[in-house]
């Protein structure tokens, strides 16, 4: 799907230090940024810079990486200039750290939201440092009560068959939500941060076909989560984000 821009908030990224950078005076830049796995026009990783727009970074050591493949997810500390050109517009970059991230399904089948889960944990969005990239969807979610060797394992879901709802703006929107479990942990909690990201790619197909259908040439969605427990702790309260928007 050829999508315009990355994410209405994408700006927000600079100030929140998801895509920050900073220069050496040599003329190499450092950069933190989350990416994607891509083998072609060889092994690389697409990244975005402030503008939403995309380039592809990659070093000999990477390509020659075979724990890495197509649409793996990562955050990744990089510096590079911009003016060595591996061939195919991939530029060369030295990566001095790379780190995974999670890559979880988006369900078509929309999760009971009225029922509690067992182990269910509440989190909040840093929505400002989101950013879709290659049929992926980074999300920024802060936790509190964290354990050091706790899993977090993350729902996103959907009613494929429920039409979108329309604003007072006229602004045909997409409701998706968010839960989140965790497995194990043990030890002292604390507030954690983490990156993780979704295969989107399905429901916004989906979604352009219907807006293409009514002569529309954007998505709008948001993502509702949990936010707090009920008095009795036997249900919860959700919140929402703010509003997402791609163009296409």
């Amino acid at each position: 799907m050829n999508k315009k821009g990355i994410m209405a908030a994408v700006g927000a990224l600079v100030a929140g230090g998801l895509l920050s950078c900073m220069g050496d005076g040599s003329g190499m830049v450092n950069y933190y940024r989350v990416g994607v796995v891509k083998e072609a026009p060889s092994k690389c990783i697409y990244v975005a810079n402030e503008e939403g727009q995309i380039f592809r970074i990659s070093s000999p050591e990477f390509e020659a990486r075979t724990d890495v493949k197509e649409g793996d997810c990562c955050a990744v500390w990089f510096q590079t200039n911009f003016s060595e050109d591996l061939g195919g517009g991939v530029y060369r970059a030295e990566i001095s750290r790379y780190d995974s991230v999670a890559v979880w399904p988006v369900r078509e089948t929309l999760t009971d939201t009225t029922r509690l889960w067992n182990d269910e944990r509440l989190v909040s969005l840093e929505s400002g440092l989101s950013v879709y990239l290659e049929g992926r969807f980074f999300l920024i979610t802060e936790h509190t009560n964290h354990q050091a060797d706790q899993v977090d394992l993350f729902d996103l879901s959907y009613d494929a068959s429920h039409e979108a709802m329309t604003d007072s703006t006229g602004r045909r929107i997409y409701d998706l939500y968010l839960r989140v479990a965790k497995e194990g942990g043990t030890g002292d909690s604390a507030r954690w941060t983490a990156t993780t990201a979704f295969a989107i790619d399905h429901f916004l197909d989906a979604a352009r076909a219907r807006e293409t259908a009514l002569g529309l040439d954007s998505i709008h969605f948001r993502i509702n989560y949990p936010s707090r427990f009920s008095a009795d702790s036997t249900g919860f309260l959700w919140d929402r984000s703010e509003l997402f928007s791609l163009g296409f």
